[in-house]
């Protein structure tokens, strides 16, 4: 208790010193925190922006589909038996047909490739549009809702004229003009940078599908079991594929650990510095208090005692040091896990290169406390550690030479 009391006392004996060699502490803890939590929360930003515009928790599509790029065939578009609807009912929470195809939109002079989604009246069960901002109406029967970005660059407004022009799924060139209903934002780039969605039964007409569709999604009762189910998915509904949302996004959320490893690299190299910090104020407080060491080694302290003073001393600093920064990463995590980011700002000029990433507009970051307890553990280790080597030096002073010691 008497060590613990004289390590807690010198702690504040060379307060801006210990307090400068523990700004490097902080701020590792801070960047490892905060750095998950922004990482985290940007992969389930992206997982769930996935299966609530794009794929559902599993989507069937045709064999040999394409994976990758703006490119949605319709050649091979399926029907979809009275079996498969039957199983799709009994088996998923919610189920919805669509018919996805990429024709040129035309306005006037000004035309652009679009992404058209023909959905039906099932849609909403497995696409909620929480987030849907809509200026107009949703569309009718032989009309269009267009995304803000290519009726902005097409310069249309709802009860203007669009014209689609596309392949049918027999390769025949067909095109129809389509009253524009309203004018569609979501904050998610993927649609309303290239979207055009209508009735399913308009589209089917447009690319004359005849009853077929080139995609189904699907909700279940828990996104970890997509894969499982795929494989009964696929089953069900002949001359597909089943693809999850770990298909869709796996990829992206690869791509993403680079950016964690950096976070992580870079809280351990502040860390590291801490340590370096920390050994030679230990170190220098040592050689500081050298009669003082040989004053209480004379009264019966003996080596341990010295160097348990010292390592607690470095223990102080590791302990202080972390909790400043658990308490800096913790509390912003804490604030925007609740109160979110608004990343449209962020995405501002960068359209084109958001066109097939899932993203939501608002980004919430993850509030971890395993994350936090294992930063401050880490912390308080690289500060103990970084006082042993000072401590031992501490303890091997001889009592008589550091009593004579001016």
């Amino acid at each position: 208790m008497v060590i613990f009391r004289i390590a807690t006392r010198n702690l504040f004996r060379q307060a801006r010193r210990n307090a400068l060699s523990m700004v490097s502490i902080v701020m590792g803890v801070f960047v490892i925190i905060a750095g998950h939590g922004f990482q985290n929360g940007l992969n389930e930003n992206m997982i769930r922006a996935q299966i609530d515009s794009a794929s559902g928790h599993v989507m069937t599509v045709p064999e040999g589909y394409p994976t990758t790029g703006f490119r949605q065939p319709i050649a091979d578009a399926y029907p979809l038996t009275d079996a498969s609807r039957a199983w799709l009912d009994a088996n998923t929470a919610a189920w919805t047909p669509r018919i996805l195809a990429a024709p040129r939109a035309i306005a006037g002079r000004d035309a652009m490739k679009v992404r058209l989604y023909g959905v039906g009246e099932r849609d909403e069960a497995v696409f909620p549009r929480d987030n849907w901002s809509v200026e107009g109406e949703l569309p009718g029967e032989g009309e269009v809702l267009v995304g803000s970005s290519p009726a902005r660059l097409l310069g249309v407004q709802p009860g203007d004229l669009l014209t689609l022009e596309v392949r049918t799924v027999d390769g025949a060139l067909n095109a129809m003009r389509y009253p524009v209903s309203g004018i569609l934002t979501t904050g998610n780039p993927m649609i309303d940078n290239v979207s055009v969605f209508a009735t399913l039964s308009s589209v089917d007409t447009l690319v004359a599908a005849d009853g077929r569709v080139t995609h189904v999604a699907t909700r279940i009762g828990d996104r970890r079991d997509a894969e499982a189910f795929g494989a009964e998915l696929a089953a069900a509904v002949p001359s597909t594929q089943a693809r999850t949302w770990e298909d869709e996004v796996g990829p992206m959320l690869e791509a993403q650990q680079v950016r964690e490893t950096m976070f992580d690299i870079m809280g351990l190299a502040l860390l590291l510095m801490a340590a370096t910090g920390i050994a030679n104020t230990v170190l220098m407080a040592a050689y500081e208090r050298t009669r003082e060491i040989g004053t209480l080694r004379s009264m019966g302290l003996q080596r341990g005692g010295v160097l348990a003073m010292f390592a607690l001393e470095g223990l102080w600093m590791g302990v202080v040091g972390g909790l400043v920064g658990v308490g800096l990463g913790g509390g912003l995590t804490y604030h925007y896990s609740v109160n979110g980011i608004d990343l449209l700002a962020m995405m501002a000029g960068k359209a084109e290169a958001m066109d097939n990433v899932p993203i939501a507009a608002t980004l919430y970051l993850q509030f971890s406390p395993t994350t936090m307890a294992v930063a401050f553990a880490v912390g308080v280790f690289v500060a103990m550690g970084a006082s042993i080597y000072p401590a031992l030096a501490a303890s091997r002073i001889a009592p008589a030479e550091a009593v004579r010691a001016s």
